[in-house]
């Protein structure tokens, strides 16, 4: 490089020096240090955000909880799994929960639930069906790899209250082996 040639000139301005690579060192054992320090756990002393656990908690009970993930496979078959969460109702009260959806077939056909437990009508006095729910949007799925739906449901009945529900995305995307039905299992509470 030439003293006097262009690169020298933004060299000198930009690095502080007339020969880069000594900056280039200069920078390199800082940034090896900092590596090594995060690869080995140790992270950097920083001033601390966190939000005290009071704010934490309100924060946490105002998202509603992911109660099912969906998969539906390339080949168009849907896979439903519950997760492992405390499910609890209070009794003629709406809850919402979240529902997860994996579509790696880029399926673009509406997602139904089905149940034996479903309330056909509001005068509907089986004691085997107590569930109402909601799907939000309850529209055609976009056909992009994760999408969320919202899941509102709402017990007709208090105590301990089992359901079934079976996921699928229209006739032929079932899964075999019953792995799109899912078992959950609420505590509903008295109003």
């Amino acid at each position: 490089m030439q003293p006097n040639s262009r690169e020298s000139r933004i060299a000198r301005r930009f690095c502080g020096a007339s020969r880069p690579w000594k900056t280039i060192k200069l920078f390199s054992l800082p940034i090896a240090l900092l590596s090594v320090a995060i690869a080995s756990g140790c992270k950097p002393t920083q001033k601390s955000t966190q939000i005290p656990s009071a704010e934490v908690s309100n924060v946490e009970q105002a998202k509603p909880a992911v109660l099912i993930t969906v998969s539906i496979s390339p080949e168009s078959r849907v896979k439903a799994t519950a997760e492992e969460l405390a499910m609890e109702l209070d009794q003629g009260v709406w809850k919402d929960f979240l529902v997860e959806i994996d579509n790696a077939a880029g399926i673009t056909a509406p997602l139904i639930i089905e149940s034996e437990q479903i309330l056909q009508s509001d005068a509907d006095s089986s004691r085997e069906r107590w569930l109402q729910f909601e799907l939000k949007p309850n529209v055609a799925l976009t056909g992009l790899r994760n999408e969320i739906r919202s899941l509102r449901l709402k017990s007709r009945d208090s105590g301990i209250r089992t359901a079934i529900l079976n996921f699928n995305a229209g006739q032929g995307t079932q899964d075999l082996g019953f792995r799109s039905d899912v078992l959950v299992t609420f505590k509903v509470h008295e109003k």
